[in-house]
This record gives C-alpha cells, structure tokens and sequence, in this order.
C-alpha cells in the first residue's frame, strides 16, 4: 500500500504542476499518453468544436484510452479553476493531505485513476474531457459506445445517483432618486432586488421543493449584485446574479416561468443565462451494483447513495443514454477555493475502489 501511495502523489505532483485552465487541457495530454500506453491502452484524440459562448478561447479536444474490451466508461475533466492566492500550481502536503489547485476537483480523482489501471490488467474505457468548468463541451461532443459510466468528482466517497437541475438568471431593477435623509421620496433599487429574492425563496414553486437525496434545501444562490453610488443617495438602479437549484422531481421550466412572471411584477429587466432539469437514474443500474460491492470490499461498509448540488459531466452522459454515477473523494464545498485540499488516505481507498470495480464489471 505504501508503494501505491507513493505513486499516487508522484503522479498527483505531476498534474497539478502542469496549469491545465480552461482551454489548456491539452497541456496534459503528452504525459497520460505516455503512462497510458506503459499500461497497455490504445490511445487518441478527440477534437473538440460545440463550444458554449462563454467558453475562453483555447484548444479543446477529448483524449480517449481504451484497454481491452468493456461497456464500463471512467470520465474524468481535466480542467480546472484558475489558481489563486493560496492555491496555486504546486503540490503541498501535510499530515496525509494534499493541497495546491485541482487536487480535489479533479487531478486527485486521475491520479486515483491512474494507479488504479496500473495494478489491474481488467479492461477499461477512460475519457479526459476538457472544459467541463465553462461549457461542459467536452463530455457532450463524446464519440463513443458505452452502457453505463462513473463520472469522477468530490463526493467524499458517496455514489450520486441524481443531479439538481438549476435557472441561472441576472435581474436589473429600476428605482427613483432622492436625498438619503428622505429615502420616502425615492425609490430604492436595491431594496426592490431584495424583496424580489425574499419572494422568489418563499415562493411554493421554490420552497416546496424536497428530495431524499438532498437533505440541505438552500436552493437560491445569489452570487453578484451591484448598485448604488453612495449612502445619502437612494439607489436607482441595481442588477444581481443568482442562481435556482431545481431538485429531481420538480421542473426548471416552472422555475424559469415563475421568474419572467415575477420580473414582470417588480418591472425587472430578465435574462435568462441558462436552465437545465435535474435528473436521475435507478439505484438497481448494474453500475450502482458494482460500486456498492466494490466500495463493500475495499472500505469494509455500506456505500451511501447520494444527490449533487451542481451539474457534471454526468449530466451529458445521461443524455446520451448512458447512466452515469458520479464517485470521488474530497468535499465539493472545497473546489474552487484557496482551501482546496483532499486527504491522500481518501484518495488511496479511492483507488482501490475503482481498481475493483474494474474488476467486477469486466
């Protein structure tokens, strides 16, 4: 076990040395290219061209690896947040941590990966997709045949079996200025955006909403707002940002409804920047199976079932007709952050795990 862990980090140092943003995925292709021909895998690439508008300019293209023969296919993206203050391109480890960009989302999941494949000879079928952190253009310009899929992210080690589906929208309201020491004589922008966030949360289309699966209903992010020059001046105008989880179940077209109707009320400019619905698929999928007796094997429990906040390239499998689980360690709140970090003790039972599941599912 020591000498898989000693590969494990060797090989994390690696990925997360080499910046791979979105756009630059390409950058890792050489090395996985070389340590997966070492481990007997035909590999190619897969260029990529449906790119979403808000895709940075750059090189985009899927590398594919197949082993033998299977119906099983490991996605991994290999592009991550930009690094920042606190968590950049290099590798640090503490006390059986790791930390520095993508350790957790997701270059620990590929290293993970990476010694599972090299201590098995089972048949496996792996894509790297790009760009999964803007468009998701990689996972949905797949070309390829598969039955069922493991999608690699931060679930500390929980089986997603459903997805939250979301509206994400930016608002502009308008109001009246007046003299700060008067605000009766104005008309507050801002106060409108707020009110209108309190009515959307309170609304039954959004506060109704329950699912087994996802027991934390804080379903309205608001993550920009803007307006306002200075305190003794009401404002008038003010724009905001937010974002409405929509759980399985429910419907993001009903959501998207009920916001062009309420911006109506409030006389609120609407953009809809995009919508997708949630989804999920049987916990009786044979790729349920095999990870819960894998997961049974090697961490010596039951394996918890799970829903996920946000979208993943799972999502594009799924409508490609092929059921996809999403399964990794570390904790999603941590991605994306100058905290990100996993602990290489997940990371190891991690590899086990998907070394057997290869195994059972061959």
């Amino acid at each position: 076990m020591a000498e898989s862990l000693g590969r494990l980090v060797r090989i994390l140092e690696t990925l997360v040395t080499i910046p791979t943003p979105t756009g630059h995925e390409a950058r890792l292709h050489p090395f996985l290219v070389e340590y997966l021909t070492d481990q007997g895998f035909d590999t190619k690439i897969q260029p990529v061209t449906d790119l979403h508008p808000l895709t940075p300019p750059g090189h985009y293209a899927n590398l594919i690896a197949q082993r033998g023969s299977t119906n099983l296919l490991m996605v991994a993206h290999l592009d991550t947040f930009p690094a920042a203050e606190g968590c950049g391109y290099e590798l640090e480890t503490e006390a059986g941590w790791v930390r520095g960009r993508g350790v957790v989302d997701v270059k620990g999941q590929i290293a993970s990966l990476l010694v599972a494949v090299a201590e098995t000879r089972a048949p496996a079928l792996v894509a790297f997709v790009c760009d999964e952190e803007r468009g998701g253009a990689g996972s949905r310009s797949l070309k390829l045949d598969a039955d069922y899929g493991i999608v690699l992210e931060p679930t500390g080690l929980r089986a997603v079996v459903a997805h939250a589906g979301a509206v994400e929208a930016s608002l502009t309201f308008v109001g009246r200025t007046s003299h700060g020491s008067v605000p009766e004589e104005g008309d507050s922008a801002i106060e409108k955006a707020f009110a209108f966030v309190e009515a959307l949360r309170s609304h039954p289309i959004v506060a109704r909403q329950r699912h087994p699966l996802f027991p934390s209903r804080q379903l309205i992010t608001v993550g920009r707002v803007e307006g306002g020059s200075d305190v003794m001046l009401v404002a008038d105008r003010c724009s905001l940002c937010l974002d409405v989880r929509v759980l399985p179940g429910f419907s993001a077209a009903a959501v998207r409804d009920l916001l062009v109707e309420m911006a109506e009320g409030f006389r609120a400019e609407l953009k809809i920047v995009d919508e997708a619905e949630a989804c999920a698929i049987s916990e009786g999928m044979p790729v349920v199976q095999w990870l819960r007796e894998a997961y049974r094997q090697e961490a010596g429990s039951e394996l918890e079932l799970a829903g996920y906040p946000s979208w993943t390239d799972a999502v594009n499998l799924l409508q490609k007709g092929i059921p996809a689980v999403v399964f990794g360690a570390g904790t999603l709140s941590v991605a994306h952050t100058e905290r990100e970090q996993v602990s290489l003790s997940e990371l190891s039972l991690l590899s086990r795990i998907l070394k057997r599941v290869l195994e059972i599912s061959r």
